[in-house]
């Protein structure tokens, strides 16, 4: 998926297997990045498992932008 056809389709979320190609980093990177808060588009919570939530239109404006 590109960041055109993201926002093209833009859903509600997408994962971070689906924005870590979009920004040129390993989805590892995404995950350790959100869990220490460096984005403002999403975050990494610490449950059972580790969960990850990426707002859509925030990582878009981020990746045409570089801020909010």
């Amino acid at each position: 998926m590109t960041l055109s056809d993201l926002e093209e389709k833009r859903p509600l979320t997408i994962t971070v297997q689906e924005a870590a190609p979009i920004m040129g980093v390993t989805p590892r990177f995404l995950q350790l990045a959100l869990q220490q808060g460096k984005f403002p588009f999403g975050i990494g919570v610490e449950m059972s498992q580790w969960a990850y939530y990426i707002n859509t239109d925030r990582f878009i404006h981020y990746m045409k932008c570089g801020n909010l």
